[in-house]
């Protein structure tokens, strides 16, 4: 039996190296804190760059015998999964669905990261197409 967290939102998303949001909301430039799934145009229009997307969260209580599960669907673009730190794997265009057991990786608070590079014009389908998920199975 399994049951399972969404973590659409709040993610902190930070443009890097001079990609900008496309919306008029103050300084386009400057991490903003993003409900997400959402695609890549919806944040940044046709241009290709960087993001980092980020979500912290507590971890689950009463998972002693459980296995976590970090599940992500539809992740289109390349780049890297951290959790609390520790880069955990690369992605490519392909890898449309990511799962990765943090279980001893556990603590009290908990940050995932998701840096990401796209480019629309070759791959219009870049960005977080579904939300993260967070699956707690039992062992």
């Amino acid at each position: 039996m399994s049951h399972s967290i969404r973590l659409i939102g709040p993610w902190i998303v930070q443009p890097q190296n001079g990609l900008r949001f496309v919306d008029q909301k103050g300084d386009s430039t400057a991490s903003r804190r993003i409900k997400m799934p959402a695609s890549w145009t919806e944040l940044f229009g046709t241009t290709s760059g960087k993001a980092t997307f980020t979500r912290t969260f507590n971890s689950p209580t009463g998972i002693d015998k459980q296995t976590l599960i970090i599940s992500l669907e539809e992740l289109h673009g390349y780049g890297t999964v951290s959790f609390n730190g520790e880069q955990l794997i690369e992605f490519g265009m392909d890898d449309q669905r990511l799962q990765i057991d943090v279980t001893s990786q556990l603590v009290l608070n908990n940050k995932i990261v998701v840096e990401m590079v796209c480019d629309p014009s070759g791959h219009p389908l870049c960005g977080l197409h579904r939300p993260v998920i967070l699956v707690i199975e039992e062992t």
